[in-house]
């Protein structure tokens, strides 16, 4: 006697396509990360540094901490980059600090309470990730002046190119649809011709009974 399973086949099928899109997945994810490193000029390897060493660990380094702390009241923070940027927008996680924040610019490096910088921007500090858009504009320096009203924690920060000096925006340096839009046409490619080919269906499973004599 023969009893044929039906099931199997179809659970083949379903675990092929579930791989295959894991698997693009990853590709996408893996694409979108080398664009933001190609975009993000507040990086330590690049040359990026803080005045602040703790404030350095925590936002720019490869290895950060769980952030950095705003106290209420006033903390400023001067952002060196290893020469003169296109910057074009700035943004940070946010996790629970309420108040706003100036960020002004330099090509040389001011004293912090030096009346020669330029502000450049100035907003409230939005819940989750802050953004903002300064320019394009160009800056080797860049003074982050937080005054909080609840204190809070800021990490991930970036410094970010205008999406035309590279190949597109991702996630952190910009979050609109274009940029998600630029990001996947980029990662796969122009779209395939037709649906893609089917696998064969692997052969039914056949339950064979042995009868002890």
């Amino acid at each position: 006697m023969e009893i044929i399973s039906t099931h199997f086949p179809r659970f083949f099928r379903l675990g092929g396509v579930s791989c295959g899109i894991l698997f693009a997945t990853g590709l996408h994810l893996f694409a979108q990360q080398a664009i933001l490193s190609s975009r993000n000029v507040a990086r330590f390897d690049l040359g990026a540094r803080v005045d602040d060493k703790i404030a350095e660990a925590a936002l720019i380094s490869d290895h950060p901490t769980v952030g950095y702390s705003l106290s209420d009241g006033r903390t400023e923070l001067v952002l060196s980059l290893s020469k003169i940027e296109d910057i074009d927008l700035v943004s940070f996680v946010n996790n629970g600090a309420v108040g706003k924040v100036t960020i002004s610019t330099s090509n040389s490096k001011l004293a912090v309470a030096s009346s020669q910088w330029h502000p450049v921007a100035k907003q409230d500090l939005t819940v989750k990730v802050t953004e903002i858009k300064l320019g394009p504009s160009e800056a080797k320096y860049i003074k982050f002046s937080f005054d909080v009203a609840t204190s809070g924690r800021i990490s991930n920060l970036a410094v970010c190119r205008p999406a035309s000096l590279v190949v597109a925006q991702t996630a952190v340096c910009g979050k609109d649809t274009k940029d998600f839009k630029e990001a996947k046409e980029i990662a796969e490619g122009p779209p395939e011709e037709g649906p893609p080919p089917l696998l064969p269906e692997p052969p039914a499973f056949v339950f064979i009974p042995i009868v002890s004599e």
